[in-house]
């Protein structure tokens, strides 16, 4: 089953492997040895015995590989200030998004210890912990751009963000999904192809300046209202920040060129990598 939405596998779809592949040995063993099931297939018609043969060579690939997490956060220390009292961590988070994507935000922050603060990560000894508080904060804004998890996380005032980095996998578009954007109009009234997007969105306080070279996704500061801008541009003096967008493809041989004359309209120059074969 592909959900719509992001032409990747439903979620129960993904959660089906990952039960596949903690079974995968034990089911083995009861479906029994690959030789005795050959030869029942080959010595009668019934389809039960081709059933279990093909259950047999999917379960035998299963065994020991790995399989994408649908959701964890790990927290790496880079160093520790003691004289200062702060702390640099590293928040990696990997989560399969209600959107249906799969999205992994990196965070590279410090926190100075205080009695009056609330930790969002824990140090004891050379081990870092998130806390729930931090998990719950960057988890409900996976579906969000990494500028507004940026705003967001300065919000608490003894942490100091210094780059929160987006990486998505997909969309993946094909033909027959309805129009709703650029990439499924360059789809429409194709009977075979495919684009999938790996989207790159980065907020960080050593960048020069602003740069977008996503074609399908504007900067914050361009969606803004006349009303909200003022308290906007005031954050990013504040702050000192800036946002770049970028965003690679892969697609069929037959969308590659169609994709960058489309990238090429929209001013932006992206990685193409068509799929040959």
């Amino acid at each position: 089953e592909v959900d719509l939405r992001s032409g990747l596998p439903t979620y129960r779809e993904w959660t089906r492997v990952q039960t596949d592949v903690q079974l995968a040995e034990q089911l083995l063993g009861d479906i029994g040895s690959m030789a005795e099931l050959e030869r029942r297939s080959s010595a009668s018609d019934d389809p039960i015995y081709r059933r279990q043969l093909a259950k047999h060579h999917y379960y035998k690939a299963m065994v020991g590989r790995p399989t994408a997490t649908l959701g964890s956060m790990s927290v790496q220390l880079r160093r520790v200030d003691p004289a200062e009292q702060t702390a640099w961590f590293n928040v990696v988070l990997d989560k399969l998004d209600a959107s249906g994507l799969f999205v992994r935000f990196t965070v590279d922050l410090s926190q100075r210890a205080s009695v009056w603060n609330r930790p969002l990560v824990r140090l004891d000894a050379d081990t870092a912990q998130h806390t729930e508080e931090l998990q719950s904060l960057i988890y409900r804004f996976t579906s969000l751009a990494a500028e507004f998890t940026y705003l967001t996380l300065v919000t608490f005032g003894h942490l100091q963000v210094e780059r929160v980095v987006k990486g998505t996998v997909g969309p993946m578009v094909f033909p027959g999904k309805p129009v709703t954007d650029a990439l499924t109009a360059l789809m429409h009234g194709r009977d075979e192809g495919f684009i999938a997007c790996f989207p790159l969105d980065m907020v960080a306080t050593d960048l020069s300046a602003d740069r977008n070279n996503d074609p399908l996704e504007d900067l914050m500061s361009a969606r803004l209202s006349e009303e909200a801008r003022p308290d906007y541009e005031r954050a990013r003096e504040q702050h000192g920040y800036n946002v770049f967008k970028d965003c690679k493809f892969v697609t069929s041989a037959s969308m590659s060129g169609p994709l960058e004359e489309l990238c090429t309209k929209l001013g932006t120059r992206n990685i193409i990598h068509a799929v040959r074969g």
